[in-house]
């Protein structure tokens, strides 16, 4: 039987929520499918309840051990390795998904060639589904639709990629980082030249994030952005449409360390002005000028956070006087 879909689940410390996963992965109508497992040297009982299920279902179930911890992104290229499928989807070991989801995603990729199918998902933090691109994506990829891609990246658990897009582009997910499926999503996107959209809410995502409290936490997330900020420019200037979409792709660094400065602002009792001072500090290390950037720029003309944002490169200081309008 010919596997028509590859879905890769990397596995860690979740036997609260395997269960449940794994019944809306059996569940799924699309019979020509194959679930890969990759349990990342998990502490709780997760890697013997994937062994139960796989004895259940050994036709469709495979269940591997990886020899170290590599978080999601090295667990995802065990995975890869694996699949046979046609297309490869991505499903998180704490979320689940609607039985008929692969088989509309499936369905979509065949009905016109489709190098990758999105569709909407429910978000539980948010208590609401959510799409994040419209038909107007659908099709062949336009300069503008690749631009639209990047900004608003997406999230990989609902989309279905062609799996020779992957393996012909040699492409694989970061080890050991944070915002790996970033970094892989917009290597991808340079690529893709035809996508589908299907309009229905096909997962359910529990978005389970990280905190930001404390001191430590700041000065680990300086590491995790460096890092990241320079791998994904490295990947990313290696493509032949990079000085096309070097704003944009600029604009994604810019994103990790807005997020990090928005929770700063807004969360700290006190802000310091020496650390506003150590965030310009880093991302210049990485983007000179990226308080010139038109994608943000326009956005900070409706945001005064992302206003003090940009703010920032030039006068830390002046980034308190234009956050105190908000608690006005």
């Amino acid at each position: 039987m010919k596997c028509k879909v590859s879905v890769i689940v990397p596995v860690y410390n979740a036997a609260k929520y395997l269960e449940e996963m794994i019944a809306s992965l059996s569940a799924q109508t699309l019979k020509e499918i194959e679930f890969i497992f990759v349990d990342d040297c998990s502490s709780d009982n997760s890697l013997n309840i994937l062994y139960e299920f796989e004895k259940k279902d050994p036709d469709r179930m495979i269940v591997i051990k990886s020899d170290e911890n590599q978080g999601p992104g090295g667990a995802r290229n065990i995975g890869l390795q694996y699949a046979s499928g046609e297309y490869i989807g991505f499903v998180d070991s704490d979320d689940y998904i609607k039985p008929e989801m692969y088989e509309c995603l499936y369905e979509k990729a065949i009905e016109n060639d489709y190098d990758l199918v999105e569709c909407g998902y429910f978000s539980e933090r948010k208590n609401k589904d959510m799409m994040l691109w419209d038909k107007s994506m659908e099709g062949e990829v336009s300069l503008e639709n690749r631009v639209r891609m990047f900004i608003s990246c997406g999230f990989i658990c609902t989309k279905l990629f062609k799996r020779s897009i992957i393996t012909n582009s040699q492409i694989e997910f970061i080890h050991r980082m944070r915002f790996e499926d970033i970094d892989f999503l917009n290597r991808l996107y340079c690529r893709i030249e035809k996508v589908g959209i299907v309009n229905k809410y096909l997962y359910y995502y529990r978005d389970n994030q990280e905190s930001f409290t404390n001191k430590s936490t700041e000065i680990r997330y300086f590491d995790v952005n460096n890092t990241f900020s320079k791998k994904y420019l490295d990947h990313m200037k290696k493509e032949k449409i990079y000085n096309i979409l070097r704003p944009v792709i600029e604009y994604v660094v810019m994103g990790i360390w807005y997020d990090m400065f928005r929770t700063y602002v807004t969360k700290s009792s006190e802000i310091d002005v020496k650390f506003l001072q150590i965030i310009d500090k880093e991302i210049k290390q990485h983007i000179s000028d990226y308080s010139e950037n038109i994608f943000f720029v326009e956005q900070a003309k409706k945001d005064i956070i992302k206003e003090a944002f940009l703010v920032n490169s030039h006068d830390p200081r002046k980034v308190i006087n234009i956050l105190e309008e908000i608690v006005k």
